[in-house]
């Protein structure tokens, strides 16, 4: 039964997604009036639309309503484009996930290869997921943007593989429920504080995505370590008054060190290879395992962690502290 669960798992999840930004969208702090309440079939159709209800992405109620609207002719050679180029790379990372990755960095290897092997692995197997979203999305002539072309995209694999930053991870994993986690979530949570609306924010996404001590560790974790990171960078931008910071400093920021800097792109390289470094080790929970579709229980998560001796947590640890001391 738990494994026949997980597997419907990310529709729940889309589906859960979809009801609560209603409630959200249709209540007194969104401007509620009676004529936006949904009939019957408009809500049926939102929620259990065929271009979102397998593979996602979510999507506002908004643009679902623009899809079916629509009168133009959306069939054109950018939409041609977008569809045959998203299932190409769908397959490329399916077969990269599967077979290639595990043929190039066998069993045998040093555990940390291996460690990052398995977290690719996994990160690869949702950027097929995201990309089939981008298929079935454009197959049903969904725009989640409100450009002409057809230039939506779930995930950017590129910004996380080839971190600057935990930060720029998070954000670019799945675009569409960081937007979801941002405005529903983050948002409602500021007043309590940016550290407790972190918290907050991943303690939701560890429910949505179904909670369990394995997803909701690394989940925390991850929360904890982009906290961190976020401080720290920031505080040695100041310093420094350089363009180090966890995000991408905006065209005339004022920094004495920009971005085109051989120090700070040095900087920048040397804390983007902590990111991936995080990432791997994170990512070790997530394998090809049976157990792995139902969530490992904390005893077997902790000793995974252990046998790397707990390398990312003590840095990060050592991290916020010498925060604290240069505060």
């Amino acid at each position: 039964m738990a494994q026949n669960s997980s597997n419907v798992s990310g529709a729940q999840m889309v589906l859960s997604m979809k009801v609560i930004s209603l409630g959200f969208d249709s209540s007194s702090y969104s401007g509620f009036h009676p004529d936006s309440l949904l009939g019957v079939t408009q809500y049926l159709g939102y929620c259990f639309n065929v271009g979102t209800v397998i593979f996602g992405p979510w999507i506002k109620y908004h643009d679902y309503k623009q899809s079916i609207e629509q009168t133009e002719n959306v069939y054109t050679w950018s939409w041609v484009k977008k569809v045959v180029t998203s299932s190409v790379l769908c397959i490329v990372c399916l077969c990269w996930s599967t077979c290639f990755l595990h043929w190039l960095i066998p069993d045998d290897t040093w555990r940390w290869f291996v460690a990052y092997r398995d977290a690719q692995s996994y990160r690869f197997s949702h950027y097929f997921i995201s990309y089939s979203s981008e298929v079935t999305l454009t197959v049903c002539a969904i725009r989640i943007s409100n450009t002409a072309h057809w230039d939506d995209s779930v995930s950017c694999p590129y910004q996380v593989e080839v971190p600057r930053s935990l930060v720029e991870v998070v954000t670019n994993w799945n675009l569409p429920m960081h937007n979801w986690l941002k405005n529903y979530v983050f948002k409602s949570a500021r007043p309590l504080g940016t550290f407790t609306a972190i918290l907050l924010t991943y303690g939701a996404s560890s429910l949505l995505h179904g909670l369990n001590f394995q997803l909701a560790a690394v989940l925390f974790s991850l929360g904890f370590y982009s906290y961190v990171e976020h401080v720290f960078r920031r505080k040695l931008s100041t310093v420094f008054n350089a363009c180090i910071e966890a995000k991408r400093c905006k065209n005339g920021c004022g920094h004495t060190y920009q971005a085109g800097s051989h120090l700070v792109m040095l900087a920048n390289l040397m804390l983007g290879a902590m990111t991936v470094f995080h990432l791997a080790y994170l990512g070790l929970m997530f394998d090809n395992s049976d157990q792995q579709t139902q969530g490992y229980t904390m005893k077997h998560t902790l000793k995974k962690w252990d046998n790397l001796g707990f390398l990312s947590h003590w840095i990060i640890l050592g991290t916020f502290v010498f925060y604290l001391f240069i505060k």
